[in-house]
């Protein structure tokens, strides 16, 4: 971030609250204003960088009561599976659903962060799309989202990207890539039926989608989330075990080791 926040990084890095309650009291912009690098807000460097950390909780209510906002925060904690400030934040009246395009339930389910996850169902975050609904199995929603043509509904959403400055042009075939986009989000979460129905429709088994920052097959994210009956079922329908990532140049054998799935690599290599 910004020089103007590091002494308040380094409060919250080495867990001084005292130190950082004074510096928000000096200069109380610094919770409202935000950094031309790195983390965009100090509330998002408190949920991040101090995800975990004593006093956690306690730094993030001194940035709301000095005005931070809260919408993109909230999303943050979804990266990170920070369920204390993410309830902290629902508390103080942040979007559960979001403020448009992605959601903290998108994020948190992009990131299989369990915690966030739940907390959000519990609290009645809406399935608003299609990947939504096929990370959560939600096979009735896929099946509505379709015309009888084939043709999929405006309420099926669109492709989303992580930085909106530098959204590359619409795939060409824009609905078969929003399938393949929700096709992985079911081969993360292990979702075997909503899988089945998207490859019905026209999923592409082996396609690495456009969207938000895919960077493997839904191979790949079924290793990496260690969903064993998931792999055994891509294999099953031909997925292509030899196929890179277009991030690190790793099979999804690579991904399983990352995501220490060890016992998946018989299947994998």
């Amino acid at each position: 971030m910004d020089a103007k926040f590091h002494p308040a990084i380094a409060a919250v890095r080495s867990s001084d609250l005292e130190k950082f309650r004074s510096l928000i009291a000096a200069d109380p912009s610094l919770a409202t204003s935000r950094s031309s690098t790195s983390h965009p807000t100090l509330l998002q460097c408190v949920i991040l960088d101090g995800n975990d950390r004593p006093n956690n909780v306690e730094m993030a209510k001194v940035l709301i009561e000095a005005g931070a906002e809260l919408n993109e925060p909230m999303i943050a904690t979804g990266s990170i599976n920070n369920r204390a400030v993410a309830e902290l934040l629902l508390e103080s009246g942040a979007a559960i659903d979001g403020t448009g395009g992605w959601s903290p339930l998108e994020e948190a389910l992009y990131w299989n962060s369990r915690d966030v996850m739940a907390l959000l169902l519990e609290r009645g975050a809406r399935v608003l799309n299609l990947r939504v609904a096929a990370a959560l199995g939600r096979t009735d929603w896929i099946k509505n989202a379709f015309n009888a043509d084939g043709s999929l509904k405006p309420e099926a959403g669109k492709i989303d990207w992580p930085f909106r400055s530098h959204e590359p042009p619409a795939p060409a075939n824009y609905q078969q890539a929003l399938i393949n986009n929700a096709f992985v989000y079911a081969c993360m979460h292990g979702r075997i039926d909503a899988a089945q129905l998207l490859m019905d429709k026209g999923a592409e088994i082996n396609a690495i989608p456009a969207g938000f920052d895919y960077a493997g097959t839904g191979l790949h994210y079924a290793a990496l989330n260690g969903h064993r009956e998931m792999v055994e079922f891509l294999l099953r329908h031909r997925a292509d075990r030899r196929i890179k990532d277009t991030k690190v140049g790793s099979t999804a054998a690579g991904w399983a080791e990352y995501g220490k799935h060890e016992e998946l690599l018989d299947l994998l290599s």
